[in-house]
């Protein structure tokens, strides 16, 4: 999925008029963060490419939008999600 559809999710998401660009500059880099985040948890590009880091992505994105005196705190949601695309990250043992 490519950022400007997940761009489109993520205003989705939030409840915002998925057309139209009003929010796309606040909310672009806060969807590179979350993708950068998670690719040093240890989620892969194949999995971060994947529809299953959708939700995950979302998630993050609307944790950071939703900041309260400028604290950075990810959701517990968000942290389990990231938690299974790492693990589905790892190498298969054989």
């Amino acid at each position: 999925m490519t950022d400007a559809e997940l761009l489109m999710q993520c205003k989705i998401g939030l409840g915002m008029p998925a057309q139209g660009d009003v929010f796309d500059g606040l909310l672009l880099p806060k969807l590179l963060a979350v993708k950068s985040y998670m690719a040093g948890a240890g989620v892969s590009e194949e999995v971060m490419a994947d529809d299953a880091a959708l939700g995950a992505i979302v998630v993050g994105v609307t944790d950071l939008y939703n900041l309260s005196s400028g604290d950075i705190q990810f959701s517990a949601v968000f942290h389990l999600l990231l938690t299974q695309l790492a693990c589905r990250s790892l190498p298969e043992v054989t």
